[in-house]
């Protein structure tokens, strides 16, 4: 099932065949890329939406701590240069569309950076 490819010394595996036949093109428009039983939620993945924050809502709150509690101060763990970069313009980023507010809070909420396929942050 394989091909051969003798002029570059390269030959092909029948999965490595099959999955270049069969491979999908992806897809700009979500209405085709998506099965038509989801289409009542393609308006929740819409990109303009995404690009501003919803209205406060009844269930805002915020966390009232005792006058006695004293925060302890410490780094959760060590950044990369790239990794406080990236941060940096995170924070930047989401502060301009509204998407987040400037903490008052006298400790700070940890975070992590999970990697994307090609080592991207």
């Amino acid at each position: 099932m394989g091909q051969n490819f003798e002029e570059i010394n390269f030959k092909t595996s029948a999965s490595i065949f099959l999955n270049q036949q069969f491979k999908t093109k992806r897809q700009d428009d979500p209405k085709k890329a998506v099965s038509l039983e989801y289409h009542d939620f393609l308006k929740v993945f819409d990109k303009k939406a995404s690009k501003r924050y919803p209205p406060p809502h009844s269930w805002d709150h915020k966390i009232e701590t005792k006058p006695s509690f004293h925060p302890i101060s410490m780094k959760s763990y060590q950044l990369s240069l790239k990794e406080e970069q990236e941060l940096e313009t995170f924070l930047t980023e989401n502060l301009d569309k509204g998407y987040i507010k400037p903490s008052k809070s006298p400790m700070a909420s940890p975070f992590f950076f999970v990697a994307k396929k090609g080592g991207k942050l």
